[in-house]
C-alpha cells in the first residue's frame, strides 16, 4: 500500500485524533517519507506504518511502543505527552497489566504470608535472645575474672618465705626453733605479732601483739621494753637505699603491709609497717607501690603529700606507680 493510500484512509476518519494521526499529519507537514523516518529513528517501515494507523494489534508490548512514540515525536520536534496520553487511552487495560506485580505461584510463599511472618518473627526473637545471652556471659565472666585477680594475694599476710623463718608453735605451747634460726645461732625466738585478715569483708584487723622469748634448756625470761624497741627498730629498718635522688616517706596509723620498688626494679621495702611508725626510702622514681590497709597509710614524695584516695580499692588495697614532674605529682 502506497503512502498516498494511507493518507486517504486517515483522512476518511475525520474527527478522530489518534496518537498515530498526530504523527502522520506532522510528518506530512515536514515533507518526510516513512523511509526517511525509519532511517533516522532506526525503526522498520512496518512499525512506523502501524503507529501512524494506530493499529495496536500490529504493535509490540506497550513498554516498547511508548519508547517508539517518544523517539518518533522527538524526531519530528513535537511534544510526546499528548501522544502518549492518547496511546494510554487506546490501551488502558494493557498498561494496567504492565504495572501489576508478578503473580505468585501456588506453591510459592509470599512475604505477606502468615507462615513467612511467623518464621521471620521467630528468627528475630532467637537472635535477640542469643545477643542477650552473649552479653550476660561476657559481663559475668568479667566479674569473675575481676574477683579472681591476685589482689587477695596482697593482703596483710607475710610471704611464705618470711613465714618459714618464724618459729613453729606446737600444740602443747612449746616453741621450736626453725632450721634457719639454728643456722644463724639465734638464741631467742621472738614472735612480734601478726595481722589477721577478714576474708568476708577484705578488711585488715590488727591482732594484739604478743611477745615471747624462749631460750633452749632455760626458763623463758620476760620480754623487756628494750627488746620491744629493738624489734620495732628491726622492722622499720627493713629497707634499702638505691641510686636515685627521689625520696619516698610512708607512715602508718595502723599496721599496714608495704611494698615499694623503684624504676630500676630495686625492692626498697617489703614488710609490715607497725602502727605509728614511718619509713623513708630513696631511689629513682617512678616508684611502684603496693599498700595493704591503704586508708591508714600516709604517703609523700620529695616532700609533697600524695592524695591517693581515688587509688584505694574496695578491699582497702592500693597499687600504683608515682613520680614527680616539675613539682607535680604524676600517677602512672
Amino acid at each position: 500500500m502506497t503512502e498516498s493510500k494511507i493518507g486517504e484512509e486517515i483522512a476518511d476518519e475525520k474527527g478522530v485524533h489518534s496518537f498515530g494521526e498526530r504523527l502522520y499529519v506532522e510528518r506530512k507537514r515536514q515533507n518526510l517519507t516513512i523511509a526517511d523516518v525509519s532511517k533516522s529513528i532506526h525503526l522498520s517501515e512496518k512499525i512506523i506504518d502501524a503507529i501512524e494507523r494506530s493499529d495496536i494489534s500490529r504493535l509490540p508490548q506497550p513498554t516498547f511502543v511508548q519508547g517508539y512514540l517518544r523517539s518518533y515525536a522527538r524526531h519530528l520536534g513535537v511534544s510526546d505527552k499528548p501522544i502518549l496520553e492518547e496511546y494510554a487511552h487506546a490501551v488502558p487495560h494493557k498498561l494496567e497489566t504492565e504495572l501489576q506485580p508478578r503473580s505468585t505461584l501456588p506453591d510459592e510463599a509470599s512475604s505477606d504470608s502468615p507462615i513467612v511472618k511467623m518464621i521471620t518473627l521467630t528468627m528475630l526473637v532467637l537472635m535477640i535472645a542469643a545477643a542477650l545471652y552473649a552479653a550476660f556471659s561476657y559481663y559475668k565472666n568479667a566479674i569473675v575474672v575481676g574477683q579472681d585477680e591476685p589482689e587477695m594475694q596482697t593482703m596483710l599476710s607475710l610471704p611464705e618465705s618470711d613465714l618459714s623463718a618464724e618459729t613453729d608453735v606446737l600444740d602443747d605451747g612449746v616453741d621450736v626453733y626453725t632450721e634457719q634460726a639454728q643456722a644463724e645461732q639465734v638464741q631467742p625466738a621472738i614472735v612480734v605479732g601478726e595481722v589477721a585478715v577478714s576474708t568476708s569483708t577484705g578488711e585488715q584487723e590488727p591482732v594484739q601483739m604478743q611477745s615471747t622469748i624462749t631460750e633452749e634448756k632455760e626458763q623463758a625470761p620476760t620480754l623487756t621494753s628494750t627488746t620491744e624497741e629493738m624489734v620495732t627498730e628491726e622492722k622499720v629498718n627493713n629497707q634499702l637505699v638505691a641510686d636515685g635522688d627521689d625520696v619516698l616517706e610512708l607512715s602508718a596509723s595502723q599496721v599496714s603491709w608495704i611494698e615499694v620498688e623503684d624504676s630500676k626494679g630495686v625492692n626498697l621495702y617489703y614488710d609490715l609497717l607497725p602502727q605509728g611508725q614511718s619509713v623513708r626510702l630513696q631511689g629513682a622514681a617512678p616508684f611502684k607501690i603496693f599498700l595493704g590497709n591503704a586508708p591508714e597509710v600516709q604517703l609523700s614524695i620529695n616532700g609533697m603529700a600524695v592524695n591517693m584516695k581515688n587509688r584505694i580499692r574496695t578491699n582497702n588495697v592500693a597499687q600504683f606507680k608515682i613520680s614527680v614532674d616539675h613539682q607535680q605529682i604524676v600517677f602512672h
